[in-house]
């Protein structure tokens, strides 16, 4: 059985900051969002090591151990792979078999099994119990949920719409690719209120699909670190966690190296680290900006215990899930 903790959600809701204090565990293994090594070129791509991927033993150990291509080429043929399987679009075809036709159920079996071998060589390499995944996406959630030899536990992860929105809008160089610039994507206030929308509704629910959920808030976490990752810890069956890298007043401590893709630049932080909320929206983003997308997402916003005002109702504990099998 493959032990999996799926983080999901929307994107820019701390999601690599959660997995880098999970990957301080020894019990973990944080992999970063694996559902997008495949678009990148390894001979270009740096790990969170620091390293390109080609030069990181521990990916060359996954890819070989996956019986994978280590190179452009051979990225480049399980990312097409993905693009006729793992997509949002595709999710219809995932929850209704019948829809999906011979072509779509050859594509998603091939995929499939692409998974499962990538999966095996991360908890293989990496000698631990659990695999934490940041992927978010919803198209590969509801993936795992199918696999009978994945025992998937799923972390759904909010933020503040207006704050992931005003993320969306910045202009971002990826360091994680080396020899050119090239710019993390941005969304308009519209349509990244849409995808806060679709992708944290289609999160929840995919809740009954997996083997557990909960629910945590990116302020919650930069508020009360320990008593977050403790919430966590115990959700993935790890009680006696050490959590002795978290410190008073926010700080932190990443003294374990970690292996991951994707994701956003503080991936590359080591050391100590004092957690300070990004509320920077609550200043620049335009009035017209915060009142769209407050209007767009308020049904959720108000469900997960935020405010007009900016502000946030107490977190009343989403209570943790665990199916009969999880």
């Amino acid at each position: 059985m493959i032990d999996v903790l799926y983080i999901a959600g929307a994107g820019r809701s701390g999601s690599t900051l959660l997995e880098r204090l999970l990957g301080q565990l020894p019990q973990c293994v944080a992999v970063g969002e694996a559902r997008h090594l495949w678009r990148e070129d390894p001979t270009t791509a740096r790990c969170g090591c620091g390293r390109v991927l080609t030069e990181c033993d521990h990916w060359r150990a996954v890819i070989e151990r996956a019986g994978f291509a280590f190179d452009a080429g051979g990225f480049e043929a399980v990312m097409s792979l993905r693009q006729q399987a793992d997509r949002i679009r595709y999710v219809p075809q995932m929850l209704v078999p019948a829809l999906a036709g011979k072509t779509y159920a050859h594509h998603q079996a091939a995929y499939t099994a692409a998974l499962r071998r990538l999966y095996e060589a991360f908890h293989d390499v990496g000698h631990a119990g659990i695999i934490v995944d940041s992927s978010k996406d919803v198209s590969t959630l509801y993936l795992l949920t199918q696999m009978a030899d994945v025992r998937l536990r799923l972390l759904h992860l909010v933020r503040d719409s207006r704050a992931v929105a005003y993320s969306w809008m910045k202009r971002i160089v990826r360091p994680d690719i080396v020899g050119r610039e090239e710019y993390m994507p941005t969304f308009s206030p519209g349509k990244a209120a849409a995808d806060w929308m679709v992708r944290n509704t289609l999160t929840e629910a995919a809740r009954g699909r997996a083997d557990g959920y909960l629910r945590l808030r990116y302020e919650d976490l930069i508020a009360d670190p320990l008593a977050t990752l403790r919430r966590a810890a115990d959700f993935m069956g790890l009680p006696q966690a050490d959590l002795s890298f978290i410190g008073p007043d926010g700080e932190v401590y990443l003294r374990r190296e970690t292996h991951t893709v994707g994701g956003n630049p503080m991936k590359f932080k080591a050391g100590g680290m004092r957690l300070r909320l990004d509320d920077a929206w609550q200043r620049a983003l335009r009035p017209a900006d915060r009142r769209l997308v407050t209007a767009a997402t308020w049904p959720l916003l108000r469900r997960y215990g935020y405010r007009r005002d900016g502000h946030r109702q107490p977190d009343e504990h989403t209570p943790v899930e665990v199916s009969p099998t999880g």
